[in-house]
């Protein structure tokens, strides 16, 4: 009856607004200004989006602002020279007045550049001068990757940058092994050098150790998935909203349901893991076979009522203790049907991604609490992640957590270091040691800034990005009502964390209210959760529905896609570039050893001709008596050779193949 009537109460809401909209409508026609406001909240791709969000800067007068450079809230005048420096130096050819000046910029937040106010002015980005700086950084980036070195003279190379389209080739990537699972990287077009860049040189190892020290100067960002129960789907909507726009991090961190979410994204390339988001391949029998009724489907659909009742008891008991509405085991289901049982080590090999879970234990010490491929390269994923998820021993009963690993013949056993550790539900961390992991992450991994997903809807008016762009009603009173909700979330978080730092704050309102404290700044990432989303939390999850949250975590990322492009354009390219050049400085170092391996071999069979050519002569030049020594001296120097040529073909069998090209 329950389930019946919160249908019924939904429908008639709907119908309502229905008949609401078109009275207003027909009173009052909608501006162009409401239809351009309408289409950005109901934009179902990137491209929709920014072109409303174009129009209502122009119809809207904001585009006035967006070019003119000057600001208070920046320092324009060092972006300006800065970027005038640049251009100057691409067009001149002055290599080593662009290296200094790009070395010298190392800071997301020069001049003050990512400032919430130089994104809350317009709806589709900031300052052009901003724009124009980070293109030119970009740029001149990409050209530096591609200049040939000095004892070369061919075609440029071209330059692989992110894009829609997708070909076969390598994936990007951290410091590792080889990919050996046929991935492939973004399609992209020939960059061609201007001006005095075009004529430039620059040595391969030169350049090599430029794009190291830059890009480790310049820092790195992380991507946290934190929490979100059912609503939890919508982190994988903010990984495709970042992955199509090139932003999205090679480091993940999950905690709690993110951390299930981040494990199916951790395990795959680009090319599958954009195929995975957009074709409904994610495996999902795990909700539906947890969700057979044993009485059949005709008595199932006469039990709704009280199925559905139940159910939201359940959850809510299920929430209230242990702090997520959906069950556990069927997400370990879920998340080692998607993922299979690979490692962590095996993870970053096949998919060049930094997979990072976080997991608490009851006080005990030697288990690290940032498991990755570093830190735990033989464990199991899936298993870490629900470590993540563990709960007290009360609720888990008979049913304990144990993280597996495997053996070096790949047998599956338990983790030697957490076979006598107890773990716990995140929330039941101390301050410090929540915080812990994260400043952990950033000492192993040099990350300094973090893009956070947030998808715990009761926190959404403590945590709502400063990053939004303007208020979409676009008015005095909507912007005053903004401003205070956000003051007095960050005074209420504020005092939160002063009482869980003094250990003051009881369990149960940990629970709900205290989120992470990161080490460093960051931009969150909020969808906008209606109440009608509420409703869905009775729901088992389907391929829709799916679909349903990955679109809600897509929209969440366009509105603050301009400071994540701020924030970020200038590290992808660093590391797009880095890889690309020692890609071709391992591929030269190739082509040099088997230039090298072809002389010497030439050289033996020289030197094995200059031999019989001697023993000959010495045989036909000598007399009767002589010519058996002769004879025998010429055996001896072919036997000679021969136990020689043995020899290194013996020695060759037994040396690995990266080493046989030095013989």
């Amino acid at each position: 009856m329950l389930s019946f009537a919160i249908d019924l109460v939904v429908a008639l809401w709907d119908v309502g607004a229905f008949w609401r909209d078109k009275a207003v409508s027909y009173v009052f026609r909608p501006t162009e200004r409401d239809l351009l406001l309408e289409r950005l909240q109901n934009a179902s791709s990137y491209e929709e989006w920014d072109g409303a969000a174009r129009e209502l800067d122009r119809i809207l007068g904001i585009d006035m602002w967006r070019q003119n450079a000057i600001s208070s809230a920046y320092d324009y005048r060092l972006i300006e020279e800065r970027r005038r420096i640049i251009e100057t130096a691409r067009n001149e050819g002055d290599i080593n007045g662009l290296l200094n000046t790009l070395r010298t910029g190392l800071v997301r937040n020069l001049g003050n550049i990512t400032s919430s106010k130089l994104f809350n002015t317009s709806f589709a980005g900031t300052k052009r001068l901003i724009d124009d700086y980070i293109e030119q950084y970009v740029d001149a980036l990409r050209e530096l990757s591609v200049l040939p070195p000095p004892d070369t003279s061919g075609q440029q190379p071209t330059v692989e940058v992110m894009s829609p389209g997708w070909e076969d080739g390598e994936t990007d990537g951290d410091d590792g092994p080889d990919d050996d699972f046929g991935a492939r990287r973004p399609s992209a077009p020939v960059i061609q050098c201007r001006g005095g860049m075009a004529t430039a040189t620059f040595s391969i190892q030169r350049k090599l150790d430029f794009m190291h020290d830059t890009r480790q100067g310049f820092g790195r960002s992380a991507l946290v998935l934190q929490g979100g129960a059912i609503f939890g789907m919508c982190h994988l909507g903010v990984v495709k909203g970042l992955l199509l726009r090139g932003m999205l991090p090679k480091i993940l961190v999950g905690t709690g349901t993110g951390a299930m979410m981040a494990a199916l994204v951790g395990v795959h390339p680009d090319h599958e893991l954009l195929r995975i988001l957009t074709e409904d391949e994610i495996d999902l029998s795990a909700f539906s076979s947890h969700g057979k009724d044993p009485q059949g489907h005709n008595e199932r659909v006469m039990r709704s009522t009280w199925i559905g009742w139940e159910t939201l008891v359940r959850r809510i008991q299920r929430f209230r203790r242990e702090g997520y509405f959906l069950d556990v085991k069927v997400l370990e289901e879920c998340v080692r049907a998607n993922i299979g049982d690979l490692t962590f080590e095996e993870a970053y090999n096949r998919s060049r991604r930094i997979l990072n879970i976080t997991v608490v234990t009851a006080g005990q010490q030697g288990v690290p609490t940032l498991l990755n491929y570093v830190t735990a390269p033989n464990v199991l994923v899936w298993t870490a992640a629900v470590a993540s998820n563990a709960s007290s021993e009360a609720f888990y009963g008979s049913r304990q957590t144990k993280i597996l690993c495997k053996d070096a013949r790949g047998n599956i056993e338990p983790w030697a270091p957490a076979a006598k550790v107890d773990f716990r539900h995140w929330t039941s961390a101390s301050y410090t040691d929540r915080n812990a992991p994260l400043q952990r992450l950033s000492g192993l991994f040099n990350v300094n800034h973090y893009v956070v997903s947030q998808a715990r809807p009761y926190l959404i008016p403590f945590v709502q990005s400063d990053m939004h762009g303007p208020s979409a009603k676009y008015s005095t009173l909507s912007t005053m009502r903004s401003f205070f909700t956000r003051m007095i979330g960050l005074e209420t978080r504020h005092r939160l964390r002063q009482l869980d730092r003094l250990r003051l704050l009881p369990a149960s309102i940990r629970r709900f209210l205290v989120d992470e404290h990161l080490p460093g700044p960051s931009v969150t990432l909020v969808p906008k959760i209606s109440l009608r989303d509420f409703v869905r939390l009775l729901e088992t999850p389907t391929r829709d529905s799916l679909q349903y949250w990955i679109l809600r975590g897509e929209r969440s990322v366009w509105p603050s896609m301009a400071a994540i492009r701020v924030r970020c354009a200038i590290e992808m390219e660093l590391d797009r570039a880095y890889e690309d050049v020692k890609r071709f400085k391992a591929g030269d170092l190739r082509r040099r050893a088997s230039g090298v391996n072809q002389h010497r071999l030439a050289d033996q069979a020289g030197s094995s001709s200059m031999y019989g050519a001697s023993s000959s002569s010495r045989a036909s030049g000598s007399g009767n008596g002589a010519g058996g020594s002769g004879s025998g001296a010429g055996g001896r120097g072919r036997n000679r050779m021969g136990n020689m040529s043995r020899r290194t073909n013996s020695i060759t069998a037994r040396c690995p193949p990266s080493t046989q090209t030095s013989l």
